[in-house]
């Protein structure tokens, strides 16, 4: 598979992009008695988390679409980062302020795992072509949804704060929140980096995958469970952020190819300049309010998916 010409450049103007970014995230904003403390411990966290979230969000995106041979698939839509908000969620009704962000992580695993077999389970049926296996997720994020809705009007005290989590959001950020995406991230991008030519090989069909020696069905396996651990630790830093995984994967294809050794750095760099600079707009534009950074994503992403839907 042979990189397109547009791989260099590409990678050059996010980074450019991504700086650009972060130059003006610690620079804006309002002014305290201690400059230091603000920059080094309130933007400089945030505007890394941000950059490691969409990092995260567009290879898991990418993860799925090569899963579910769908190129419509993204978390939001098929439901992962919504089962994983309603696990959170729970948790948060019961802990509230004491739980813990290791114990977030954890459970936002258990309810991402939840979609995840339901969508490896849908896919290897048969039953649900790439049409039906969107319907299916949908149905799963409407599902999950709901029911986080339902259980938020239960806390009245804070509902205000999870109402805006729920939206996706990156205020309070801190260095912890950072380590945690950074790890979970570190673990995914060495598994790609590793299974690189094997998940090419899957772009293939799983004929050609048998023929070269490749089980598809552990492969399909192990990427749905990187995408699932990518989605999780999103949710439990940033709420749920959608239309990442389908903006950023179909860009890295465009610039990079097919090729998942190429693909993968791209898709972390658009990942990170796509959430940094959402964040960014989201905190300085109606100033002093803030808007949840979800929202804007989705504002791009929604028209993009009916734009690629209707390309099918």
């Amino acid at each position: 598979m042979r990189p397109v010409a547009g791989f260099w450049p590409s990678v050059f103007s996010t980074v450019l992009l991504i700086a650009l970014g972060g130059y003006l995230s610690l620079s804006l904003g309002p002014t305290s008695a201690d400059p230091a403390y603000t920059l080094y411990q309130i933007r400089l966290p945030r505007f890394v988390t941000a950059v490691l979230v969409g990092a995260a969000l567009g290879l898991a995106g990418s993860l799925l679409q090569l899963a579910t041979r769908n190129p419509l698939s993204e978390p939001e839509l098929l439901g992962v980062n919504q089962s994983a908000v309603f696990a959170v969620v729970l948790l948060l009704l019961v802990l509230g302020e004491r739980a813990h962000p290791l114990a977030m992580l954890s459970v936002a695993l258990l309810g991402g795992a939840v979609t995840g077999t339901a969508i490896l389970l849908m896919s290897a049926s048969g039953a649900f072509p790439r049409e039906r296996l969107i319907l299916a997720g949908l149905t799963m994020a409407f599902f999950f949804g709901s029911a986080s809705s339902g259980l938020l009007l239960l806390n009245e005290t804070d509902l205000f704060e999870l109402l805006h989590w729920t939206a996706g959001k990156l205020s309070g950020a801190n260095w912890l929140d950072a380590g945690l995406v950074g790890g979970c991230l570190v673990v995914a991008v060495i598994v790609s980096v590793a299974r690189a030519t094997q998940w090419n090989a899957l772009l293939l069909g799983d004929d050609t995958a048998r023929g070269l020696g490749i089980d598809p069905v552990n492969r399909r396996v192990e990427i749905v469970s990187l995408a699932v651990l990518l989605c999780a630790v999103s949710v439990a830093v940033a709420g749920p952020i959608g239309f990442v995984g389908i903006i950023v994967p179909h860009l890295a294809n465009a610039m990079a190819g097919l090729d998942y050794r190429r693909r993968t750095p791209l898709l972390l760099l658009m990942g990170g300049a796509l959430v940094a600079l959402s964040d960014l707009l989201a905190r300085t534009v109606l100033h002093p309010a803030e808007i949840p950074v979800g929202i804007l994503t989705a504002l791009v992403g929604a028209p993009y998916f009916l734009y690629r839907a209707q390309k099918l």
